[in-house]
């Protein structure tokens, strides 16, 4: 990609400020953010003007469009109101997402200090997370001023004090898709009228992943006479079967697992808001934390919390200093105790399911090796169309206030997601083991032996029991209950989502993945027509459209013209997957000698 005029990035939250620091790795001239959200009007990001695109196009005619919004439909839909002002795909605008799966941008960590440098910062959050930031920037040497707000009382004298101030607000928002505080804090910033400020270390752990951990030694293994060095962490891939995998490793003898929480999710925070403390308050300090985490995702019960403190107490002791990694361990041998009523002996593996975004994760990554850890990824494959419908199987009837309606952009990203399979940068580090779901539900045995075989912990028969906290795990969907090996999961059809026709449609945009995996597909000779026409056909309803929501028909037609946009891009990118490889990157999968799975 060669532009030789200025940029406007398009698209002013996270991930547009991602892309501009990206561009500007790359040695491009970055002019303005363009967002057309009021509220964004008139702001800075990262010491950069935010205009609407009518202020853009007035003040930077000459100026090329990339478009960052991290919905692929939606940003394909701005491309075209881009086209019908005359601008043209790849010479006079760019989706960053398909310039990422292009290989054109990447490398961006290098490039954060020096957009900061010369800047004053202020930083508003969790203490915790401030005092680690301010760590960060000392450590670079740079000439950046930070200061930190203490309090949302004192953040009118701040903004006075520091009118051209960046505000950098820190949080860490609870995953699982429960209710996340990022958000809050910049509505807190609008609402006392500051507009300039970053939501990129929201998303980034620079700040935490970039400072070193001490003290990685073999203190606890010895003192406890236990060996954990490996880490089997899973490789986040939604609605293809993380929840069995989770609650078939729930209670092995011989794995380390704090099970799938809000808390355990945020472990590598915990660790760190905890490490400073002495032995004696740390059991104290880490459930506080815990507690923080459990509350803010609405949990009611933390009865359960001081016992796992007390267990903990026994294995902090007073007057001793721990470093991260000893109060990692220590944290899941508790855990351990408190839940198999004895301690842990022998070897050990630690498993991980975090369920947090690609930046959470590379930042986690990065944490293990530096506390000398050696990391499996283990991934779950499944029926590109049976994973669409679990999802809204999910969203209409698992949670306790079912949602009963899906909008447009779940089956825009439902659709982006389902054919890909990504590796990061990161990722790609690490031994990979991939499991089809299928497999795993009916040759589970088979399966598992292998999976031990690899990653190297002994057979134990739990691994024939599907558990929660070493209980019975009994899933529930609409009255229907599914535990252990249950193959309705499997033969499950989704009529109430899918008649034949859509089943076709999503055929065509899944055929690479369904061929990498062994899963039925129609291959490309068998319809011979042009991207564009196929498109077409997926304008047309699609039998799950009576369980969406619409303000009025007008937004009805708008979702049909940008289904058509999107599958129709969906369709070009398999012709043209040499170009678009980090969209399919597919790979082998656990053989178990079994013949075609037919979906």
């Amino acid at each position: 990609m060669e532009i030789g005029n200025e940029i406007i990035v398009y698209c002013a939250k996270g991930y547009g400020e991602e892309v501009y620091i990206k561009l500007l790795s790359k040695g491009y001239r970055v002019a303005a953010f363009c967002d057309n959200a009021k509220v964004n009007e008139g702001g800075m990001r990262l010491g950069l003007p935010v205009y609407n695109y009518q202020e853009c196009h007035r003040k930077y005619p000459d100026a090329v469009y990339v478009v960052a919004n991290s919905t692929y439909a939606a940003a394909i839909a701005i491309g075209a109101d881009l086209e019908r002002d005359g601008y043209r795909k790849g010479s006079s605008y760019f989706l960053s997402l398909e310039l990422e799966e292009q290989g054109e941008l990447s490398e961006y960590k290098k490039q954060v200090p020096k957009v900061l440098e010369h800047k004053t910062l202020i930083l508003f959050g969790r203490p915790f997370l401030c005092d680690l930031f301010r760590k960060w920037i000392e450590s670079l040497e740079q000439k950046i001023d930070v200061q930190t707000c203490p309090s949302e009382e004192s953040m009118d004298e701040f903004a006075g004090k520091w009118e051209d101030a960046i505000w950098v607000p820190l949080e860490m928002g609870v995953s699982l898709g429960l209710p996340e505080r990022d958000e809050d804090l910049v509505r807190i910033l609008q609402a006392h009228g500051i507009r300039s400020f970053t939501r990129f270390f929201l998303g980034h752990m620079l700040y935490c992943e970039e400072l070193p951990v001490s003290g990685n030694t073999d203190r606890i293994m010895d003192e406890f006479g236990i060996q954990v060095e490996k880490v089997l962490f899973l490789k986040s891939s939604p609605f293809s079967g993380s929840l069995l995998i989770d609650n078939i490793l729930d209670f092995h003898p011989n794995v380390l697992f704090l099970g799938l929480n809000p808390w355990g999710c945020n472990i590598w925070h915990i660790v760190k808001a905890s490490v400073d403390r002495p032995g004696e308050r740390l059991a104290e300090a880490i459930a506080g934390e815990i507690k923080y985490y459990l509350q803010t995702a609405g949990a009611k019960d933390l009865s359960w919390l001081e016992r796992y403190q007390e267990v903990m107490g026994r294995y902090f002791r007073q007057g001793v200093s721990y470093s991260e990694r000893d109060i990692f361990l220590l944290i899941y041998l508790a855990y351990y105790e408190f839940q198999h009523n004895k301690p842990l002996q022998g070897e050990a593996i630690i498993y991980m399911d975090i369920h947090s975004n690609k930046l959470m994760r590379d930042s986690i990554f990065k944490w293990l090796e530096r506390m000398k850890f050696d990391i499996i990824l283990l991934a779950m494959i499944r029926t590109p169309y049976k994973r669409m419908g679990s999802y809204m199987k999910m969203i209409l009837y698992s949670f306790n206030q079912p949602h009963e309606t899906l909008f447009p952009y779940d089956i825009y990203n439902l659709l982006y997601m389902m054919a890909q399979e990504k590796l990061d940068e990161e990722e790609k580090k690490y031994p990979l083991v991939r499991i089809r779901f299928e497999d795993l539900k009916m040759h589970p045995q088979k399966v598992l032996e292998k999976l031990c075989g690899i990653v190297g912990f002994p057979w134990s028969d739990t691994l024939l029991e599907t558990t929660e906290n070493g209980k019975e795990r009994d899933y529930v969907v609409k009255e229907s209950h599914i535990t252990g090996f249950d193959l309705k999961p499997v033969y499950y059809s989704y009529e109430q989502f899918f008649d034949a026709f859509d089943k076709f449609r999503l055929d065509l945009i899944s055929r690479e993945k369904s061929k990498a995996y062994g899963y039925s597909y129609v291959g490309r000779d068998k319809y011979p027509m042009p991207c564009e026409e196929l498109g077409k056909l997926f304008e047309y309803p699609f039998y799950f459209e009576r369980f969406m929501a619409f303000k009025d028909e007008a937004d009805r037609e708008r979702y049909h013209k940008r289904m058509g946009m999107l599958c129709t891009q969906l369709l070009y990118m398999q012709e043209e997957k040499k170009k678009y490889g980090a969209y399919f990157q597919y790979g082998e999968y656990l053989d178990i000698g079994e013949s075609k799975i037919f979906s």
